[in-house]
C-alpha cells in the first residue's frame, strides 16, 4: 500500500506536475476568485522555480555531505548497490542496456569489485514503476555485464524491490548479515542520507559509499535561464527530502535508533 500510496502522491506533487497543475486549473477556472490565485501561484512557482537555481542549491547541500571516499577500509565483507541506474524498459525494448544519469552506480560497483575481490556483491534493483513488466533491473544489468566480460557469478541478484526499503528488506533477508561484518552501500551522494539511514536503523550496519554527483558541489545564486535542468534537479531533491519525511513517518527509518547510533559511533558510518 504505501507504494502505491507513494506513486499517488509524487505524481500529483512533483515539482513540474503540481505548478501545472496549478496553472491549468486557475486558466480554466479565472472567473473565480481562487481560480485567479491558483493561476498566480502557478506562475510565481514556476519563475521562481524554473529561473533561480533553488534545485541545485538543494543537491548541492545533499551531495556535500557525502564527499568521493578517498581513503578505504582494509577489509570488506560485501557490497550493495542500490538499483535506480539502469532504465529497464528501454533496454528490454531495444535488447541494449540503456544506463541513466545515475551510471556511477554500476561503474563504482566494478572498480570496487577489483578492489575486494573476495567481497559479496549484491545488486538491488527490480521495477519501480506501478505498471507491470517483463523485466527488471536486475535481469537487464546482468544481461549488459555479460555483454562487457565481466563475471556476474559473483553478483547476488535481489530482483523484487521497488523502492529504497524493499532494497533493504529483501536483500537482508536473502543475505543474512553476520554481526560484525563491514558492509558497503553504494548509491548516489544526494540518496545516500534516506538510503544510510534505512539500513542503519533497521539493525543492518553499513558504510556509506558515495557514487555519483548531479553537481559540482558549488552553490549558485543567480537567476539562469537553464529552466529544464533548474526543474529536473528540484524534482530530484524534493523528492529525496519528501522520501525522508515519509520514511520517517511511516517507521520505515526509526530517527532515534539513526541518532543513537550516530552518538554512539560518530564517523563509524563513513569511510
Amino acid at each position: 500500500m504505501f507504494f502505491f500510496l507513494s506513486k499517488i502522491f509524487w505524481g500529483i506533487f512533483a515539482p513540474l506536475t503540481f505548478i501545472s497543475l496549478l496553472i491549468c486549473g486557475g486558466f480554466l477556472t479565472q472567473r473565480f476568485r481562487l481560480g485567479r490565485y491558483s493561476l498566480t501561484a502557478g506562475v510565481l512557482l514556476l519563475i521562481i522555480c524554473g529561473f533561480l537555481p533553488l534545485g541545485h542549491n538543494i543537491l548541492v547541500y545533499q551531495e556535500r555531505q557525502y564527499p568521493v571516499i578517498t581513503s578505504y577500509p582494509p577489509k570488506v565483507d560485501g557490497i550493495i548497490i542500490l538499483g535506480g541506474s539502469i532504465d529497464f524498459k528501454k533496454s528490454f525494448a531495444w535488447g541494449q542496456g540503456q544506463l541513466n544519469e545515475h551510471a556511477a552506480r554500476i561503474t563504482e560497483m566494478v572498480a570496487l569489485a577489483k578492489r575486494y575481490p573476495k567481497a559479496k556483491l549484491v545488486f538491488s534493483g527490480g521495477n519501480g514503476n506501478i505498471e507491470e513488466s517483463l523485466s527488471s533491473e536486475s535481469i537487464e544489468l546482468n544481461k549488459s555485464l555479460k555483454n562487457m566480460g565481466f563475471d556476474t557469478s559473483r553478483i547476488i541478484y535481489e530482483g523484487n524491490s521497488r523502492n529504497t526499503y524493499e532494497n533493504m528488506i529483501f536483500s537482508k533477508e536473502m543475505i543474512r548479515p553476520k554481526k560484525g561484518e563491514v558492509w558497503l552501500l553504494v548509491t548516489s551522494a544526494f540518496h545516500m542520507k534516506r538510503s544510510e539511514a534505512i539500513f542503519q536503523s533497521n539493525g543492518w550496519p553499513v558504510i556509506a559509499y558515495p557514487a555519483g554527483y548531479l553537481t559540482r558541489g558549488q552553490y549558485k545564486f543567480i537567476p539562469n535561464f537553464e529552466v529544464l535542468e533548474n526543474m529536473f534537479k528540484l524534482q530530484i531533491a524534493t523528492k529525496e527530502m519528501i522520501g525522508i519525511i515519509a520514511y520517517t513517518l511511516t517507521g520505515k527509518i526509526k530517527s532515534y535508533e539513526v541518532s543513537n547510533s550516530a552518538s554512539h559511533h560518530s564517523g563509524s558510518s563513513r569511510i
